[in-house]
């Protein structure tokens, strides 16, 4: 009996989060965000949110993004999940597990006054312009990450080195070339396994050329 009415609760909440998704899906800002910058169209497959997102400026552009959103839990009290479709390299999608770093989404971001009209125009302006200071703590995202911060030429006066406050990681140092002497040794790196920041803020690290490359100075010993 117990078992059927969490059944039932589940559904109801289910259907309540479908609900107010559908009445988001009617709002008339949504046509706006489909402009010349971004071509978007959604549509529900299953009780999840297909959305088509093709880029036609910035660095990602004409690529076409595909996303499922779930709204299905506690929508909207809590964020949808949101999982790219496509293979399409991007440096704020893991490539490994699909999931999109997109700040509005995370628990600690996330107001229940929020809508799809909001979470549209954030995945639009991640895909267009690249969120720097939320890339994934994974190699290639960090690689594609640095490659178009030195394309688009960023000085060190437009970047903020006031609030450098986390520890870089094994992946982090390694792919940006850290000399070997940086390097903590195998016991000190398997214990920080558990510690080491989900994402990184590129904008908040301090960046020195070198001849052999670009140096990332360790932040904190």
């Amino acid at each position: 009996m117990l078992l059927l009415e969490k059944i039932s609760q589940r559904n109801s909440n289910e259907q309540y989060s479908l609900k107010r998704l559908q009445n988001d899906m009617l709002d008339e800002k949504l046509k706006e965000l489909d402009d010349d910058t971004c071509e978007i169209n959604f549509k529900m497959v299953s009780s999840i949110l297909q959305i088509f997102m093709t880029p036609k400026i910035g660095p990602h552009g004409f690529n076409k993004f595909i996303f499922l959103l779930d709204f299905r839990i506690n929508y909207p009290y809590s964020p949808p999940k949101i999982q790219a479709e496509s293979d399409i390299p991007h440096p704020n999608i893991d490539g490994k597990t699909q999931k999109f770093y997109l700040q509005l989404l995370e628990i600690q971001n996330w107001r229940p006054i929020y809508g799809l009209t909001d979470i549209i125009k954030a995945m639009k302006q991640t895909l267009i312009y690249v969120d720097f200071t939320y890339i994934p703590n994974e190699a290639t995202c960090l690689l594609m990450a640095q490659n178009i911060l030195l394309q688009k030429n960023y000085t060190l006066e437009e970047i903020d080195l006031d609030l450098i406050h986390f520890e870089i990681s094994d992946n982090f140092k390694i792919n940006f070339e850290l000399r070997a002497n940086e390097f903590p040794n195998e016991e000190q790196k398997y214990s920080r396994i558990s510690q080491e920041p989900a994402t990184i803020n590129l904008l908040k690290i301090q960046r020195h050329n070198y001849n052999d490359g670009i140096i990332f100075n360790k932040l904190k010993g």
